[in-house]
């Protein structure tokens, strides 16, 4: 009975769907899935998104064996007390745009974080997932990322 407590309140391990051999750019839980941006081996300027389970992927961009050559758009808007950097693609009518923002609190006395993945559809937002452990943000610059 003990283990079993000190099991549920251990936190969650960091989590990936990144291949062992790609550095993971972004991962975070969302819904009871995962999300992950990761970069290819060897390939400093490209990235791939990766969406579903440990078990069964339910998205990845680009598709297996295809390369994305400058497919993604790297923004970064600055906001009071912070930042928000986004990476997006295009997928048909859809657009998935995984985002990372620091905005001073509403008291002004802290910095809020949320990390997630936003889905549209010609525009218009059909899902905004926020990261249920909270996220660790791009784990490094996007500015080395090929862009559109």
């Amino acid at each position: 009975m003990a283990l079993l407590a000190a099991c549920a309140a251990a936190p969650l391990q960091a989590a990936s769907l990144c291949a062992p051999n790609e550095p993971v750019v972004f991962a975070c839980h969302v819904g009871g899935k995962m999300v992950s941006l990761c970069r290819p081996a060897g390939d400093r300027g490209m990235l791939s998104y990766r969406f579903g389970g440990p078990d069964k992927l339910e998205l990845t961009y680009p598709e297996p064996g295809r390369q994305a050559s400058a497919a993604f758009t790297v923004k970064s808007i600055p906001l009071i007390g912070g930042g928000e950097t986004t990476v997006a693609f295009k997928r048909g009518v859809y657009t998935y745009t995984v985002y990372s923002k620091v905005a001073r609190s509403e008291d002004g006395t802290s910095p809020e974080f949320e990390d997630g993945v936003i889905v549209a559809r010609r525009g218009k937002v059909l899902s905004k997932m926020r990261c249920e452990d909270g996220g660790e943000g791009f784990r490094e610059p996007m500015s080395a990322v090929a862009v559109k």
